[in-house]
């Protein structure tokens, strides 16, 4: 089992951005000395947080060895420039790169790029068939729905060949197939319960089995480790209850499994999504996504508006009482 850190989670209003790279930056360090194995960011636009390629690439200087990764909301992006980012991002890391496709869910967004949401899909494939021939050719032309791309030089070659590794987030069963089959692995989403990861993954494996290839599952939870469950949970809740809430708002639920809804008390939303409590208590949680085949817990714990020394708290006991169990 290995286990990651992400470095962004959005921010409230009126925060500084100043403090929140200089505190993304202390928090990459301290990953890499604690013994943390991957670095991680998601595109999350017009929400006052740090842009996702822009931030790994600098804070891979704080981290040299980490693996990077970055979900990036497919649909809203140009192959091409895309394309160039994640080879770049795949140098800078010494081919250790990890791009997450995801298919977008705020309207807003959608709204922001001018792009009807109900062409998300549609966009995700061709963006993602599009950069792979990028990646791939010396010279590309490609006639799609969406891009016209004739006769152009590939893009800069990356580290990793054929191309970095991909995985798909996905909450529903069409988009676990889709990882299966198309995709290096499956990324669960923070959302996601139990009982949504176990039977996720029981269908991931079926469906790698059917094709013949093989693939990998990790995982973005919730962390915050402390000397016991209550003292993690009141020092957490002011900042991860208003995040659910925030995002339940924005109508989140309308993509995900029912079981996963996040309309509801503060107390519901932790279980079975949380590792939180004890170093004792959190190993037991972590136990049950080794149980499901997970191969790297990917962890949040720093929400908007909490102080980063909170989260420095957390990683240093999750690094001296609970990740020694599991390497």
């Amino acid at each position: 089992m290995r286990f990651g850190i992400i470095l962004n989670g959005g921010g409230r209003p009126g925060d500084s951005r100043t403090k929140a790279l200089a505190d993304r930056l202390e928090k990459a360090g301290r990953a890499q000395k604690l013994g943390f194995h991957s670095l991680w960011a998601g595109q999350g636009y017009l929400n006052n947080s740090l842009e996702a390629a822009l931030l790994l690439s600098r804070v891979a200087a704080e981290a040299p060895g980490l693996d990077l990764g970055m979900v990036v909301l497919l649909p809203l992006q140009h192959p091409v420039q895309l394309a160039e980012q994640i080879s770049t991002l795949d140098v800078i890391s010494g081919g250790r790169f990890t791009l997450a496709a995801a298919l977008g869910w705020r309207d807003f967004e959608f709204r922001a790029f001018g792009m009807p949401k109900e062409e998300r899909l549609s966009r995700f494939k061709e963006v993602l068939s599009t950069m792979k021939m990028l990646w791939t050719n010396e010279r590309v032309t490609h006639r799609g729905h969406y891009f016209q791309i004739e006769d152009v030089p590939g893009a800069g070659q990356p580290v990793q060949q054929p191309f970095p590794r991909i995985l798909i987030a996905a909450n529903l069963d069409p988009g676990i197939v889709r990882a299966a089959r198309t995709a290096d692995g499956w990324l669960v989403s923070s959302r996601s319960t139990l009982g949504a990861i176990k039977r996720g993954s029981e269908l991931y494996h079926e469906t790698i089995d059917q094709v013949g290839r093989g693939g990998h599952v990790l995982a973005w939870r919730e962390m915050y480790v402390a000397q016991d469950r209550d003292t993690a949970i009141e020092t957490i809740r002011p900042y991860a209850e208003w995040l659910y809430k925030e995002r339940a708002a924005l109508g989140h639920n309308v993509d995900l499994p029912e079981e996963d809804r996040i309309d509801m008390p503060f107390d519901q939303v932790l279980e079975g999504r949380f590792i939180i409590g004890s170093p004792d208590e959190c190993a037991v949680e972590i136990e049950k996504y080794q149980q499901l085949g997970v191969e790297e817990i990917i962890t949040r714990c720093q929400w908007p508006g909490m102080p980063v020394e909170s989260a420095f708290s957390a990683m240093e006991l999750f690094a001296k009482e609970v990740l020694p169990r599991f390497t």
